[in-house]
């Protein structure tokens, strides 16, 4: 209900972008209130998580009809980061394969995350933010990709709404499926190189802001996904330890973004 309310409120005072930080404001009040996630084993919402991850990679690399070359690629990156052991990485590889089964049901592995993660709303925007990554590899989202992405949202327990927020603070935009824009598709594949002082990539796509906002706007969204991305955090959260790597490459990249735009405003 935090959740809700707060994204509501967000959205009708700050857009896309106030739905997702008024959608976090609420969560954290929600928590504050109940006591947060508390019962359940950390680390059998750290299976979950990988076992849904890898399923849910295989079952959306081939909805469209075909696994894609690049969506191969960019799922053996996701591995290569995670720096899995050999017993590890043969699970995630048959994971992907279980889920590319059109036989195969991968409904009751997210709803098991969903129920495991539950208030964790940083928790399941990761996960779906590693979905994404697969989806957008071609620098095209299908009309099928979408759908999946959607159901899962439901199957997890993440609002539809901020998943349309994420996705358009990411610069897609809807075409038959989810076009993303050519300049902001060549930032991205930009900002996924590594992140150095050196490297380039688009600061404001980072964070999910416009080159015209404020310091405060930029500000917030800056703390928001550090909040959100904060690797200790999500481990506490039931994020499997190999994620960890991924996390802390994300949180270096945000940090150097919020850096890099105060130097380009002279904020």
């Amino acid at each position: 209900m935090g959740i809700i309310i707060g994204s509501l409120l967000g959205y009708k005072f700050g857009g896309w972008f106030g739905m997702l930080m008024g959608a976090w404001v609420g969560h954290t009040i929600e928590q504050s209130i109940t006591g947060g996630r508390a019962g359940d084993s950390k680390k059998q919402t750290q299976e979950s998580f990988f076992n849904a991850l890898f399923l849910s990679m295989g079952k959306l690399a081939k909805v469209d009809g075909k696994v894609s070359p690049s969506e191969i690629e960019r799922t053996e990156g996701i591995m290569q980061h995670m720096k899995l052991n050999q017993e590890m990485r043969q699970r995630a590889i048959n994971l992907f394969n279980q889920g590319k089964d059109p036989s195969h049901n991968i409904d009751s592995a997210l709803s098991q995350f969903g129920r495991l993660a539950r208030r964790s709303l940083s928790l399941k925007q990761i996960f779906l933010e590693m979905l994404i990554d697969v989806a957008e590899a071609d620098g095209m989202i299908s009309q099928a990709e979408h759908r999946m992405i959607e159901q899962t949202c439901r199957l997890i327990g993440y609002p539809v709404q901020l998943l349309s927020a994420m996705m358009k603070m990411r610069g897609f935009r809807s075409a038959g499926g989810y076009q993303q824009n050519q300049q902001q598709g060549a930032n991205r594949q930009q900002s996924r190189r590594p992140t150095n002082r050196n490297a380039p990539f688009n600061p404001y796509q980072v964070l999910g802001v416009g080159e015209s906002d404020n310091k405060t706007t930029v500000r917030k969204a800056y703390k928001r996904l550090m909040s959100q991305h904060h690797p200790d955090k999500l481990v506490s959260k039931g994020l499997p330890p190999e994620m960890m790597k991924v996390a802390e490459e994300k949180a270096k990249q945000i940090q150097l973004s919020w850096e890099k735009v105060k130097d380009l405003k002279g904020w």
